[in-house]
């Protein structure tokens, strides 16, 4: 169906001449990617919401899709395990983030889980294909996103802590993504 979605777009685009021949593959693989992302988003947002809350909700999707749009991680072999895996990693994280009361332990998992990106980010596999010049290159994006994600999650943390476990457990899961992918797991 987005496949789909994706081709007529495309199509339509070509036609109008808004994008070359060549571009078509890339525009519609890109169209493709963000029309999934954008809906697993929409599915998840009222499902993180029943655990924290809207805003603990949107800042948790908002911060993992910040982070693995540069660091990668586990991708899953199909949509539809992406959509479970998603699913239940934000249910794991935000149920531990209500159970993190204490300023100490949202530190530890937000400073644990930024050193553990810091080092194994960016992930590479098979289906990216990423050269040594390539991964150079995004390393300090990587590093720059996950600086601004750790400046907010410590200012959050003494404004409303909630908010700030939310963001830690969502540096928790990129971390957990990152070890899955350079432990072989996953699509490679």
């Amino acid at each position: 169906p987005m496949e789909t979605l994706a081709a007529r777009v495309t199509r339509f685009f070509l036609q109008k001449h808004y994008i070359e021949p060549e571009q078509a593959e890339w525009f519609q693989y890109g169209l493709t990617r963000r029309m999934i992302g954008f809906l697993t988003f929409l599915l998840l947002l009222p499902v993180g919401a029943i655990l924290v809350g809207w805003v603990g909700s949107f800042l948790y999707l908002y911060t993992v899709r910040f982070l693995r749009t540069r660091t990668g991680g586990y991708h899953a072999k199909t949509l539809h395990g992406c959509l479970l895996t998603s699913l239940g990693t934000m249910f794991a994280a935000l149920t531990l983030a209500k159970k993190l009361h204490s300023p100490f332990l949202v530190g530890t998992v937000l400073f644990a889980s930024a050193l553990c990106i810091f080092v194994l980010a960016p992930a590479n596999n098979a289906s990216l294909h990423l050269t040594t010049n390539e991964i150079a290159a995004i390393r300090p994006r990587a590093r720059l996103r996950l600086a601004c994600i750790v400046l907010i999650s410590c200012l959050l943390l003494y404004i409303c802590a909630p908010l700030a476990s939310c963001m830690a457990v969502s540096l928790l899961a990129v971390a957990v993504m990152l070890v899955l992918t350079n432990s072989g797991v996953g699509a490679q």
